[in-house]
């Protein structure tokens, strides 16, 4: 007897239902110790299931994971920056919300930063849920340069708030930020010293 065929709504529920669960997995055991049988045992069906949603197996998986986590990392920032208007208050908020995902998130955190890129030709949804994700810095930066609140090449600030968050964030995960400054507090300096190392009065 052939199988029903699935509505796309089953199709997207049971695909969003896997990339979540698959999440977890991967940030728990790694990509190598990741198997279709053990998302399909989570998942409580059978081991050939997921092939059936993800013909591209574990590979095609991982790159729909990596993608939301990407996302999610998007939206987040989005969240957080949406009700500021005063462009340096954006770049501290930014600031603040990398960090607090990588707190609140740290399953989709290490996913999207810490493990292995997919082949980008292979997986392009990674690559642009990733450049999504990355423009949202960039806008904040963007904006800041624009309304004279900051000084320099756009793209070179982006890349160092992106670098001195990340590094925050990564050491504050890996438990090396143990002497006598809170994470959190490290961020903040961190934030400041750019801000007026950037700042027109601060390069002049």
């Amino acid at each position: 007897m052939p199988r029903p065929v699935l509505t796309d709504e089953a199709i997207d529920a049971f695909r969003d239902r896997a990339v979540e669960v698959a999440m977890r997995l991967f940030a728990e055991q790694g990509y190598e110790g990741f198997s279709l049988r053990t998302l399909a045992r989570e998942l409580e069906c059978s081991h050939t299931t997921p092939y059936r949603y993800f013909p591209g197996g574990k590979s095609e998986i991982f790159a729909q994971v990596r993608a939301e986590g990407f996302r999610r990392f998007g939206r987040f920032l989005e969240a957080h920056l949406a009700p500021i208007a005063d462009p340096l208050e954006r770049v501290r908020i930014l600031a603040r919300a990398y960090f607090d995902f990588s707190v609140q998130h740290q399953a989709a955190f290490t996913i999207i930063f810490e493990m292995g890129q997919p082949d980008p030709e292979e997986h392009p949804v990674v690559g642009e849920a990733g450049f999504a994700a990355w423009s949202v810095l960039y806008d904040v930066i963007a904006d800041a340069v624009k309304a004279g609140a900051l000084v320099g090449d756009v793209s070179d600030l982006a890349h160092t708030m992106w670098a001195g968050i990340h590094g925050v964030a990564t050491l504050h995960l890996a438990h090396k930020i143990t002497m006598d400054r809170s994470a959190e507090a490290v961020l903040d300096t961190m934030t400041d010293t750019l801000i007026r190392a950037h700042s027109p009065q601060g390069t002049e």
